[in-house]
C-alpha cells in the first residue's frame, strides 16, 4: 500500500486506510517499535478493545507450529467480533507464504514488529508495495524525545527548564520503552513539586554506572593518570565492561574536539560549548572548557586515532580490554602531560 515516513504515525492512528489489514513496524528502537505496534493493533479495532481477541505469536510459537499465523488470521473468533494478531520479532516469517496469506481474504488484522530493515529487505518490500499493507519506519530522534518528555511531564503538571531538559535528553538511552519508564520514575519522585531540577535527575534518572563512566572520562581529559586507572578499576570491579568506558571516552574527545574546532574557527569556547548536542551538563561545564583549553585542537585530533584504534582492538581481542584501557589511559594522559610541560 505505501512506506511510510516516521513522522506521519500521529496522522495515521486519527485515518488509517479501512482496506489496511496489515502492518510492519521496524526500527531499531524496540521499545519505540513495541510502542506503535500496540498503538496501530488499537487502530484496527478501531480503539474499541471490547469484542476484540488480541493474539501475540513470537519466535517460539512459529518455531513449534510454522503455520500458527496462517491458522490464527484464517480462523474467525469465537468469542469475539474482530482479531487482531502481532508478530514479535519478525525473524521466522516466511515472506512468500505471508505474501500468500496477505493476497487471500483475512479474518484477522496482523501487526508485524521487527528490528533494522535493509530497503531491500523481502519482509519490507511485501508490506510497502502490498495493496491491503503499510510499513512504517521507527528511528527515535532528539524531537521524539522531546514530545515523550512534554507528555510525561505534563500528565504529571511538572516543568523544566531549558538547560535541565538537555541534561535530561542527554541521560535517557537510545528505547524509548525505557525512556518512558525513566520519565515515569521521574515524575513520581518530584511530584507535588511543581518543577524537575537538575538534582531529580541526578537522583533517579539511569544508574550510578552512568556517572562513574562520566567521571572516569573528565579524569582523563583531565590528564590525572591515577584517578582515572583507579576509577577503571572501580568500574571493572562494578561490572562495567571496558569496552564501554572507551566508546564513552571517544564520545567524550570528540565532543571536545568539536569545541576546540569552533573556536579555531572564531567562536568563543563558551559558545561552542553551548552549541553542543547534547551539551555537557551545567555543573560539568566549566571543566569540560577548562580541559578543551588545556588539551587544545592539535592534542584533541591526535588523540582520536588512538582512542578509535583502541576501541577497534578491544573489539577484536576482549580478553585483553582492560590492558587495551589502561594502556589508552597512560597514553592519552602522558601526552597531554609530556606537551604540557613543553
Amino acid at each position: 500500500m505505501v512506506a511510510l515516513k516516521a513522522a506521519s504515525f500521529p496522522r495515521l492512528l486519527k485515518s488509517l486506510d479501512p482496506q489496511c489489514r496489515a502492518a510492519l513496524v521496524y526500527g531499531p528502537d524496540a521499545g519505540l517499535v513495541a510502542e506503535r505496534a500496540a498503538a496501530l493493533a488499537d487502530a484496527f479495532t478501531g480503539n474499541r478493545k471490547d469484542g476484540t481477541e488480541m493474539v501475540r505469536l513470537d519466535e517460539r510459537d512459529l518455531a513449534d507450529d510454522p503455520a500458527r499465523l496462517d491458522v490464527e488470521l484464517r480462523t474467525i473468533p469465537m468469542f469475539a467480533e474482530r482479531k487482531v494478531v502481532r508478530v514479535a520479532p519478525a525473524a521466522r516469517i516466511d515472506v512468500p507464504s505471508l505474501k500468500a496469506l496477505l493476497d487471500a481474504p483475512l479474518d484477522g488484522s496482523l501487526v508485524v514488529e521487527a528490528g533494522a530493515l535493509r530497503p531491500d529487505s523481502g519482509l519490507r518490500k511485501l508490506f510497502e508495495g502490498h495493496a491491503t499493507a503499510i510499513a512504517l519506519p521507527c528511528y527515535a530522534d532528539e524531537q521524539s524525545l522531546s514530545g515523550l518528555i512534554d507528555d510525561e511531564l505534563g500528565k504529571a503538571g511538572l516543568t523544566i527548564d531549558v538547560e535541565t531538559r538537555a541534561y535530561l535528553t542527554a541521560r535517557l538511552g537510545a528505547d524509548q520503552a525505557m525512556s518512558r519508564a525513566e520519565l515515569t520514575k521521574l515524575t513520581l519522585f518530584a511530584a507535588g513539586r511543581g518543577r524537575i531540577g537538575p538534582e531529580d535527575i541526578d537522583a533517579v534518572v539511569g544508574d550510578s554506572s552512568e556517572i562513574a563512566v562520566e567521571n572516569f572520562v573528565y579524569e582523563v581529559s583531565g590528564g590525572d593518570t591515577g584517578k582515572a586507572l583507579r576509577q577503571l578499576g572501580r568500574l571493572a570491579a562494578a561490572g562495567t565492561q571496558p569496552s564501554v568506558a572507551l566508546s564513552a571516552l571517544g564520545r567524550h574527545f570528540t565532543q571536545l574536539h568539536r569545541a576546540a574546532s569552533a573556536q579555531a574557527a572564531g567562536a568563543s569556547v563558551e559558545q561552542a560549548v553551548r552549541s553542543l548536542r547534547p551539551r555537557p551538563h551545567y555543573k560539568r561545564e566549566p571543566i569540560f572548557i577548562a580541559h578543551c583549553r588545556r588539551l587544545g585542537i592539535n592534542r584533541l585530533f591526535d588523540s582520536l586515532p588512538l582512542i578509535q584504534e583502541a576501541v577497534k582492538r578491544a573489539r577484536l581481542n576482549p580478553e585483553l580490554e582492560r590492558a587495551m584501557a589502561e594502556r589508552l589511559v597512560l597514553a592519552l594522559t602522558w601526552r597531554g602531560e609530556a606537551r604540557s610541560r613543553a
